[in-house]
């Protein structure tokens, strides 16, 4: 492995990110990543290199697990370094400074991480500049008509709503398209959840960007 190949990878660079994508991104992945004691040397790392105002999005997305997992139950370990600020005074005091990351791990909650992962692959599709035709093909190419695979590097669809969930069974049952992307994946949540759960997830987060304008992604 040298520079020769790495400079060859499909990874953004650093430049491509603008703050509200790092505001959209870190909180986030510190939410999926965070859930444990001893992940919170990254946490601290993560803390300590983030700006005022993306400490506050970080802040927000640690209150907002909060509010709907009720909080990290976890006991605090006895050598547990730059311990936080987790009493509900501290926070509304706003005492959310330090060397490290002041509060509890995050708590894993299936229901949210999979939204988030969501929110995530949505953003990551932009960034790359992919149309959403492109992101429905990645998802599931049996998902797209035969016009819409003739031209895959034109943004046009045919389908007007691929959220519908008749419709998109109907062009499933159609395709005789010969690969899969992640069968494994969509043949567990049909199990599990009776349709291809992170595919709808993904799209009706791709939707939220695209009405949400300070994001720019893919601009």
């Amino acid at each position: 492995m040298n520079f020769f190949y790495v400079r060859q990878f499909p990874i953004l660079p650093p430049t491509v990110y603008a703050a509200e994508h790092l505001h959209f991104i870190v909180p986030r992945v510190l939410e999926l990543t965070c859930t444990a004691w001893d992940l919170k040397p990254f946490a601290d790392e993560v803390w300590k290199d983030s700006p005022p105002d993306l400490r506050e999005q970080i802040r927000q997305q640690w209150e907002a697990n909060r509010a709907a997992t009720g909080g990290h139950e976890g006991v605090l370990p006895e050598n547990c370094p730059h311990p936080p600020f987790s009493s509900p005074q501290a926070l509304e005091e706003g005492k959310i400074g330090g060397e490290g990351f002041p509060f509890p791990p995050f708590k894993w909650d299936e229901t949210r991480r999979a939204l988030l992962r969501a929110e995530l692959d949505a953003a990551y599709a932009r960034l790359y500049g992919l149309t959403r035709k492109q992101l429905r093909y990645i998802l599931d190419p049996a998902d797209l008509t035969e016009r819409e695979l003739d031209g895959i590097l034109d943004p046009w669809e045919e389908v007007r709503d691929p959220l519908d969930p008749q419709g998109y069974e109907q062009r499933v049952a159609a395709s005789d398209f010969p690969g899969e992307t992640f069968r494994v994946l969509k043949e567990k949540e049909l199990r599990e959840y009776g349709e291809y759960r992170t595919r709808r997830l993904v799209l009706e987060a791709w939707e939220r960007l695209e009405n949400v304008i300070q994001f720019h992604f893919g601009g």
